[in-house]
């Protein structure tokens, strides 16, 4: 991952080019000018974040073979799932890998990290 100074650097370009394109602000989305730009940054750090979060959980997992956490054996692909999650400024919709162990009967969903320690 980038240092946090080269992802300032990168949100000072796209916020110069996203205020180019979109134009002014628009004072009625808040009480105030400043209030205004804070709304409409918050709109944009939300559907950033929703994004990102969707980008992310479709290229942590291979769909081609995952083991079961419960029992190890190699579990069978059944497509991707969707899944709602609750983050800090409400709900994000993720499309997950899913998994089916036949021993266990039972749903997965690996993340893709080996090691969690």
């Amino acid at each position: 991952m980038a240092s946090s100074v080269e992802i300032q650097e990168r949100i000072k370009f796209y916020a110069r080019a996203l205020s180019e394109e979109l134009g002014g602000v628009d004072e009625s989305l808040g009480v105030c000018w400043l209030d205004a730009i804070e709304n409409q940054a918050v709109e944009i750090g939300d559907a950033f974040t929703r994004e990102l979060a969707q980008q992310q959980s479709q290229c942590r997992v291979s769909p081609d073979e995952s083991t079961c956490p419960g029992c190890g054996k190699l579990g069978r692909y059944r497509g991707h799932r969707q899944r709602e999650l609750v983050g800090r400024r409400g709900p994000i919709s993720i499309a997950e890998v899913e998994y089916y162990c036949p021993c266990c009967r039972k749903s997965f969903f690996p993340d893709g990290r080996r090691d969690r320690s």
